[in-house]
């Protein structure tokens, strides 16, 4: 799970972040201005191994997959088979 926040105009040392396994808290403060926000997490993603990274007013948050958590995912092979269309009634 990838988060993307634009924190224009506030500085790392702005910035505050706390997390639970059901919530991420992004609280920044600077001079008169604020900013609040709260993220209800997925049940699948792992707080524990998260990066944080905030650049140029931006901030991101990766929150990876549980290990043993990951969705199967069917190849195409997998898929049904396309039906093509029947063209024999078509005017030329």
């Amino acid at each position: 799970m990838l988060i993307v926040i634009d924190l224009g105009g506030f500085r790392r040392g702005d910035v505050s972040l706390s997390m639970t396994p059901e919530k991420y808290s992004v609280y920044a403060r600077q001079g008169d201005e604020e900013f609040r926000e709260e993220i209800v997490l997925p049940p699948d993603v792992d707080v524990e191994r998260s990066v944080e990274n905030l650049r140029n007013g931006v901030l991101e948050i990766l929150l990876p997959r549980k290990k043993g958590d990951t969705q199967e995912v069917k190849s195409h092979e997998d898929l049904p088979a396309r039906k093509k269309p029947d063209n024999t009634n078509r005017r030329r």
